[in-house]
């Protein structure tokens, strides 16, 4: 899909509104959780005190700024073995970060595609800085987000194709894209829409 095409599409989903019921545990019991050692789960949930409150959440599709040409080329240094392919370049240039049905607040959804700036080298995003790269080669870079940290769209430099790769095994059995436009593709395919 070419980016006209997908902004296009995002703008044909208008903005929803959904009401929530949202938990808030009382302050006492978020100051112990702040604490060294934590809160159990059990503690959370059994709370005395917990309310629920009705509040409408709204949600969009957001899309980053244009990322500068000072940005990339600030992520290829930093990354000099992790040449982008040009394609990936020009999305970014155009839309630096890609957020379908995104909390309105926050600007972020449950998975998006990362601004340039978040994006790392996939062991690293994965696993941390410590991570043997025996797990996963430093060919493979995460170019996304996801809220619990569970999975993560993945580009193999070497090839150019894109992988969604789940931290519990992370391998090259997923292919999702061989380019940015299949990317844009997948992206559009697998948003998750918002539901009461």
């Amino acid at each position: 899909m070419e980016i006209n095409d997908f902004i296009e599409r995002l703008a044909s989903e208008p903005e929803r509104t959904i009401t929530r019921t949202v938990v808030s545990p009382p302050p006492e019991l978020l100051a112990k959780a702040a604490t060294a050692g934590g809160l159990r789960m059990k503690e959370l949930l059994s709370a005395a005190g917990r309310r629920g409150d009705q509040r409408d959440v709204r949600y969009r599709h957001v899309l980053g700024s244009p990322a500068s040409q000072e940005a990339i080329d600030a992520w290829q240094r930093e990354h000099p073995l992790q040449v982008l392919p040009a394609d990936l370049r020009a999305l970014v240039a155009r839309i630096n970060g890609i957020h379908l049905w995104a909390n309105a607040e926050s600007g972020r959804s449950y998975t998006g595609l990362a601004p340039i700036e978040e994006w790392d080298l996939a062991r690293v995003k994965m696993y941390g800085p410590s991570a043997d790269r025996s797990l996963l080669a430093d060919r493979y870079v995460a170019l996304s987000y996801h809220q619990d940290g569970a999975s993560y769209v993945v580009l193999d430099v070497a090839s150019g194709r894109y992988f969604l790769m789940d931290v519990a095994g992370p391998d090259a059995t997923t292919p999702i894209a061989s380019d940015a436009g299949e990317l844009l593709d997948w992206l559009w395919g697998s948003r998750i829409s918002p539901k009461s």
